[in-house]
């Protein structure tokens, strides 16, 4: 006789939303639940003659056990980001000492506490997709909780929360940006909410763009990912800056591109090409060099456009006059009525620590970005969805920095996010999901005969039921019995 065949589980469609059952729910750590919670709330103190943040009290208790943890391999392997950006720090503290030693413990320490103190908290507490999508839902909270502040900021130019902590006992926050001078720009005031500065508020929101449009496709409806992307963009507008909006349309625009050319393998080395071609075309063309085309037309008014060419050129002079160690913290030289703001992060990073820092600080940043983007995942999962996200919010924020200098708790926040993307350099694809006919491993050995199969009385065999032994035979690839009606 032939072995009675278990029935098969029927075959189920996915829902919308399903992707989100193949990568859990995930909780942030409180480690990094904390350092949210020091950004959405500026807080500020003195320990002792040491200037303190919250973000930075907090990367001070978790700096040396992470970095025990990863170099001891209990993070798995190391990658290059990992030692290139320890040694830049270094290298910073080192030009400090010879450059300006009275600055090299507490603002080198700090420095070092923002850039890889950051970097290391990210690398180790989100290192699965469970723990990337806790994070960004983590950040959309802090800029859902923000975004009313940063509209009432647009219509007063007064910042509610930091003057709100500055009355408290033994606690200050930042300096309330509102200056009568500047003026209001697009008829409204900037908005700087929890930051320093507007532009880092705006930085903060547009690095959420593509995480949350494009790294939540599949998780979350189109209707809800289009309206949180929106919330972003309120809040971009808010900072009214030009290196926070810029950035959020060229991180849609990217987005626009992968989709227009998803059939087309080569699309992003196309998109390399046509910009190369461009760079050489307004060189031939322009009696301007390309970048400083780009930063004349990468503004919302002419004078920040001519102030940020000035920055540029005589940036650059200080870098040649001293290419090896740089300048430290020293003044840099520059017209008589020039400010000594300088708003680019990676030409700022050269002058203070020479070519050797920039090369150091370039290679760690872009590395790990070009390894991801590297990467090939199966396409439209969950993985493969935030790697893109990633990788897209990452060339807005290397546009960004190239726009403004960022220092304290935006500082901070970039390197969190660069650490943030270090897992999915060695993440592999999920296991593929299991077969519908789940019951298939687990049957019984089918024992043959030479008779034919005798159907019990009241209990025969339908059609139905030999289509489903037949189909069982050819997915297990042994020999099948034919059933007959």
């Amino acid at each position: 006789m032939t072995a009675r065949a278990t029935p098969l589980r029927p075959v189920q469609t996915v829902p919308q939303g399903a992707a989100l059952a193949t990568i859990g729910t995930g909780r942030l750590d409180l480690a990094v639940a904390l350092y949210f919670s020091m950004i959405a709330l500026p807080i500020l103190f003195n320990l002792g003659p040491i200037y303190m943040t919250g973000v930075r009290a907090v990367l001070l208790v978790t700096v040396v056990p992470l970095t025990i943890r990863l170099f001891s391999g209990q993070l798995g392997r190391l990658l290059p980001t990992d030692v290139l950006l320890l040694v830049y720090s270094a290298w910073s503290i080192f030009i400090l000492l010879i450059k300006s030693p009275e600055y090299a413990i507490s603002f080198g320490g700090s420095y070092m506490l923002e850039v890889y103190g950051s970097y290391i908290l990210a690398r180790n507490y989100i290192r699965t997709p469970e723990q990337f999508r806790a994070m960004c839902r983590g950040l959309f909270a802090v800029l859902l909780f923000t975004l009313p502040f940063a509209i009432y900021e647009t219509q007063t130019g007064r910042a509610p929360l930091p003057t709100i902590i500055s009355k408290l006992p033994g606690i200050f926050s930042y300096a309330d940006f509102y200056n009568e001078l500047a003026g209001r720009r697009l008829g409204l005031e900037r908005s700087q909410v929890i930051f320093s500065h507007p532009i880092h508020y705006g930085l903060f929101c547009a690095s959420l763009f593509s995480l949350i449009f494009v790294g939540f496709k599949g998780i979350l409806s189109s209707f809800k990912r289009l309206s949180l992307s929106f919330l972003v963009c309120v809040g971009v507008i808010c900072s009214v800056s030009s290196g926070a909006i810029l950035p959020m349309v060229l991180q849609f625009g990217l987005t626009l591109w992968a989709w227009a050319l998803w059939k087309v393998q080569s699309r992003w080395w196309i998109l390399i090409g046509l910009v190369a071609v461009c760079y050489v075309v307004v060189d031939l063309l322009s009696n301007r060099t390309p970048i400083t085309v780009f930063l004349s037309y990468a503004t919302l008014s002419p004078e920040t456009a001519y102030a940020r060419i000035n920055i540029f050129n005589w940036g650059m002079e200080n870098v040649w006059k001293n290419p090896f160690l740089g300048i430290g913290m020293n003044d840099w030289e520059r017209p008589s009525w020039k400010s000594g703001s300088m708003d680019n992060f990676w030409l700022l990073g050269t002058v203070r620590y020479g070519i050797p820092g920039f090369v150091l600080l370039v290679v760690a940043y872009m590395g790990i970005v070009w390894t991801v983007a590297r990467r090939g995942f199966t396409e439209d999962t969950p993985i493969w969805q935030f790697r893109r996200a990633w990788v897209i919010m990452q060339v807005g924020m290397t546009l960004t920095l190239a726009t403004v200098d960022v220092w304290s708790t935006a500082l901070s926040y970039v390197f969190f996010l660069l650490g943030a993307g270090a897992w999915l350099a060695s993440a592999s694809d999920p296991a593929p999901a299991p077969t519908t006919l789940e019951t298939l491993d687990e049957q019984p050995k089918q024992r043959y005969t030479r008779f034919p199969p005798v159907s019990r009385p009241g209990l025969p065999l339908s059609g139905n039921h030999a289509s489903r032994n037949t189909q069982r035979a050819r997915l297990t690839g042994s020999a099948s019995s034919r059933i007959k009606d």
